[in-house]
């Protein structure tokens, strides 16, 4: 699951990634774990930003809708997903 999000979001979405936080910018998913007690998938990531500048206007509300948008394409039905982002500029 981590290497198909990876793919999806620095592939498929890559436009719009770089659109948002510069060219080069990426995505490395540390970790996807089912929570059985709340019933829902926790997604751990790391976003690597070229331009911080663009990072200071969009901030994590960008990648958090890409995010969602490549679970989409997962197939999943599970809606409820919660995420845990850490984030480097490179």
């Amino acid at each position: 699951m981590k290497r198909l999000l990876e793919t999806l979001i620095n592939k498929v979405f890559v436009d719009d990634l770089e659109l948002m936080y510069g060219k080069g910018s990426h995505i490395k998913v540390n970790q996807v774990k089912y929570c059985t007690t709340n019933k829902h998938f926790l997604i751990d990531y790391m976003l690597f930003v070229s331009d911080p500048v663009l990072f200071e206007e969009i901030y994590l509300g960008g990648v958090e809708m890409l995010m969602s948008e490549s679970w989409d394409w997962t197939g999943l039905d599970e809606k409820r997903i919660l995420f845990t982002v850490t984030y480097d500029i490179i």
